[in-house]
């Protein structure tokens, strides 16, 4: 690290020095309180391109089938926008035209928003997407921001995609000759969003919305009269688990068994971006359902991923009983990928419901799926120090380790899915998820974390560019104390109190939203806090040489505490 002594000295002093030049009208002496603006920072849409993937018209339809495709609206200027804290509320914003309200148009975008120091999901749609309906197709797509105090954020590029899964129905020829008129195809998506295709040749375009997590499996359930025997509601399963995106291209036929059975068949292309799968034949008798299921993107030939002592269909719990007495992990992360044909592609993609783990995973690049073999940056150097797989991949057995990913985790309380999409050589292509839910035996207890460091452990500020610290406070914060020992605190006598309130700072607040402490509004009732003692308090220690401990003690509105001491040295020059 850097040594700037006279700099940092000087900043300190003007910084301590202008809190004796209070305001004359100050909220101590009953003026009118001022908005603080030290913690603000700005989002910009300036750098920001978007688009909308929209393959209407790539699509070439089966000569059997008769259904239509119909665009829908790819104008973004007319797209809403909203704007989401990490709780989940809509944040106000002012739009170009002056109009204050919790969403705008993208075509009235501000030129700079203002926002508080935190984290925020940004959305564009086109329109509310419906549950089902037919030729109304939506899209839409969303980021996760991180702003921070005095700086601008530009956002990246956004790319807005379907955000329902789009079903066309056509039968064949020589089933639409043998068919009643009055055929009816219901195709339903999940537990209850459903439409029905009338007729033997129906035109319309269906949009089925997903439910959020959870898996969504599309049936089309046939009902007719197939020479003089009557079916009704006959199941064809069309895909395990349908992704908004995608298009499902279904065309039901007739072919004979080898028994010479007639059979009904569904023969079902998924389209999704610019891949193209084709999964041939889900077959049903017409008395009988066949057993057999349909590959779907796992081929039997595709690669696999074991996971020894798990199910990769059940959600592994992360808690303290994975930990020994030295919080190293104890449990079995080791897996395995066995392929037919060398692995190609091997992507990793993640998703979270704690806002704090998703704005690390946007410092690190990885708030999009990442080929773990052609990555690099961030999300290279991130997916290695977790364990994944990012070298030698051109084999057919790979086997890789997740404990560091366990250790990083843990910090995180939370629902965290890790979807892994292996290609081998050949084309086959495998779809994984890894799902893993972090809890901690703490009931609503506060709890502080340093993430990736031992609190406890003495570091030397040569080793630490800042301490980004995590607060887990379920019943809100009523109070955050914090109090400076040793070398600092000495240095800072006269001049600056060494210990403090967080949510009611006083006088020198500005000081300490300089050094990285939020303040305020910006800790009280707050259940998730995410700051950082900045790089700036941290180059400025090295004028006092020594050891410096930082102490918070964190109480809820229900009474409960948490204590954490950083511990930093300072070495001898």
């Amino acid at each position: 690290m850097k040594r700037r002594f006279p700099q940092y000295l000087a900043l300190l002093l003007c910084g301590l020095l202008s809190l004796s030049c209070v305001e004359e009208t100050s909220r101590f002496e009953g003026g009118e309180a001022k908005p603080d603006k030290s913690n603000i920072g700005y989002l910009t849409f300036d750098q920001l391109e978007m688009t909308v993937v929209d393959r209407t018209e790539e699509i070439d339809h089966h000569p059997e089938s008769y259904a239509v495709t119909r665009a829908g609206n790819t104008d973004v200027e007319s797209y809403t926008v909203e704007i989401l804290d990490a709780k989940g509320q809509p944040v106000e914003v002012t739009d170009k035209n002056g109009t204050t309200g919790s969403s705008f148009l993208y075509g009235n975008r501000p030129e700079l928003i203002e926002l508080p120091a935190g984290v925020y999901t940004l959305s564009v749609y086109s329109d509310t997407t419906p549950d089902a309906a037919f030729d109304t197709p939506t899209y839409g797509a969303a980021q996760t921001v991180t702003i921070t105090r005095g700086n601008t954020t530009a956002l990246q590029d956004m790319t807005c995609r379907l955000l329902s899964v789009k079903v066309t129905v056509a039968y064949k020829d020589t089933l639409i000759a043998t068919m009643s008129k009055d055929t009816q195809a219901e195709v339903v998506l999940g537990e209850k969003n459903a439409l029905v295709f009338e007729g033997k040749e129906p035109t319309l375009v269906g949009y089925l919305k997903p439910s959020a997590d959870q898996s969504n499996p599309l049936v089309l359930y046939l009902t007719t009269t197939f020479n003089e025997k009557k079916i009704d509601r006959q199941p064809l399963v069309v895909a395990r688990d349908a992704k908004a995106g995608q298009y499902r291209n279904i065309t039901v036929g007739l072919q004979n068994a080898e028994d010479g059975t007639v059979i009904i068949s569904a023969e079902i292309e998924t389209w999704l971006e610019n891949d193209e799968i084709v999964v041939d034949c889900q077959k049903v008798a017409v008395t009988a359902l066949c057993e057999e299921r349909i590959p779907d993107e796992n081929d039997p030939d595709a690669p696999k991923l074991e996971w020894p002592g798990h199910s990769l269909d059940e959600v592994f719990t992360l808690d303290d009983s994975k930990f020994d007495a030295n919080k190293y992990f104890i449990g079995n992360v080791d897996l395995t990928v066995t392929a037919k044909a060398p692995i190609a592609t091997f992507f990793v993609g993640v998703t979270s419901d704690n806002a704090a783990f998703n704005a690390y995973l946007a410092l690190n690049g990885l708030t999009e799926p990442q080929n773990t073999a052609t990555v690099d940056g961030p999300a290279r150097t991130a997916l290695r120090l977790w364990g994944f797989p990012a070298e030698n991949l051109q084999v057919t057995e790979r086997s890789f380790r997740l404990t560091p990913l366990m250790k990083v985790l843990f910090d995180y309380e939370g629902n965290h899915v890790f979807t892994l999409t292996i290609t081998d050589e050949a084309g086959r292509k495998s779809t994984f998820e890894l799902k893993i839910a972090v809890k901690h035996d703490t009931g609503d207890q506060p709890r502080i974390v340093w993430p990736d460091h031992d609190l406890g452990t003495r570091y030397e500020t040569t080793e630490v560019e800042e301490v980004d610290l995590l607060m887990t406070v379920p019943n809100g914060v009523r109070s955050l104390w914090v109090e400076i020992h040793g070398a600092l605190e000495a240095g800072l006598a006269g001049m600056m109190p060494s210990q403090f309130e967080l949510t009611d700072p006083g006088e020198i607040a500005s000081a300490l939203n300089g050094f990285g402490f939020p303040t305020g509004d910006a800790v009280k009732d707050q259940t998730d806090l995410t700051f950082s003692i900045s790089a700036d308090l941290i180059g400025m220690m090295s004028v006092f040489p020594g050891e410096t401990d930082f102490k918070l003690v964190v109480t809820d509105n229900a009474g409960q505490t948490a204590e954490a001491t950083i511990k930093l040295l300072v070495p001898e020059q």
